[in-house]
């Protein structure tokens, strides 16, 4: 009898563009579990000072304004950031990760905006400007950014 397994995989940083894109793919977000809001180029600059103040600590970002498709979610609190990409209906996700937590399930205190989601030390990283452009080129381009190291998580059913 089959069962499913926990895989993983180490993306290194590679070489980031050496300037941002300048279009917008993500189309809508979220922050704190409100409404979907459409992202536009004069609200861009806005969202970003938000997140990069601390005045949100949480952001979904969307190509549909629903959480059915593909997303990239932030969760942050305490100089730490926990930075998601989701993609088809979470078969497969890639993570920031700090590799000193690897697999120790020490949890943080970032409160989630959903209330209840914990958020494991493993998943995160210090980073702040990383993790700052990360979120701005995927909502410019709808990909991930190479500056930054992710971890590609998947199950995969064995016999």
């Amino acid at each position: 009898m089959g069962s499913f397994v926990k895989r993983r995989a180490f993306i290194p940083v590679a070489e980031a563009p050496a300037e941002m894109p300048e279009g917008i793919e993500a189309r809508y977000y979220t922050h704190k579990y409100g409404k979907f809001k459409e992202i536009t180029q004069d609200n861009v600059k806005r969202i970003m000072k938000n997140l990069r103040s601390g005045r949100w600590e949480s952001i979904f970002l969307s190509e549909e304004a629903d959480e059915e498709g593909d997303y990239m979610q932030l969760e942050s609190g305490g100089g730490l950031y926990a930075l998601q990409y989701v993609k088809d209906l979470g078969q497969v996700w890639w993570s920031t990760y700090d590799s000193d937590y690897l697999d120790t399930y020490e949890e943080t205190d970032i409160d989630c905006s959903d209330g209840q989601s914990i958020v494991f030390r493993e998943f995160t990283t210090a980073d702040k400007e990383a993790v700052m452009t990360a979120i701005e080129y995927f909502i410019r381009t709808g990909r991930l950014w190479d500056g930054i190291p992710w971890m590609k998580c998947w199950q995969e059913w064995v016999e």
